[in-house]
């Protein structure tokens, strides 16, 4: 069965693994589309998560101007897989030290976060 801590592991591995191919071949991560969007492709709209991708693969690459120009909740995402991976115990300690208020303060705020970081990438 797979948990939180293997699925950041293999995520980490993956990306890995395509950042150090495209950077032997040379491949730009802007060249790179693993995942179609589904949502992009329904609505000709970028979704919220949209340079996701080419932003972790430009993380990985060292280019972290470029990671933060294609998507800036990159950076939230390989720390929090880092940390899920490496130290599973310690963050959920810290999140259980937090209250219920907190937690939910810190959910919403993501969630409003992303989708204004979305709504100005529209207009």
């Amino acid at each position: 069965m797979f948990n939180h801590t293997i699925l950041a592991r293999l995520f980490l591995i993956g990306l890995g693994a395509v950042g150090l191919y495209t950077a032997a071949s040379e491949i730009s991560a802007e060249a790179v589309s693993l995942i179609p969007c589904i949502f992009h492709s329904l609505t000709e709209l970028a979704c919220p998560g949209c340079g996701m991708t080419r932003a972790c693969i430009s993380l990985v690459q060292g280019q972290f101007y470029a990671a933060w120009c294609y998507h800036p909740f990159s950076f939230l995402i390989v720390g929090l897989a880092i940390a899920a991976a490496f130290f599973p115990m310690q963050l959920k300690i810290a999140w259980n030290r937090c209250s219920l208020a907190t937690q939910n303060l810190i959910v919403i705020g993501g969630i409003i976060l992303c989708l204004s970081i979305w709504l100005i990438r529209i207009y």
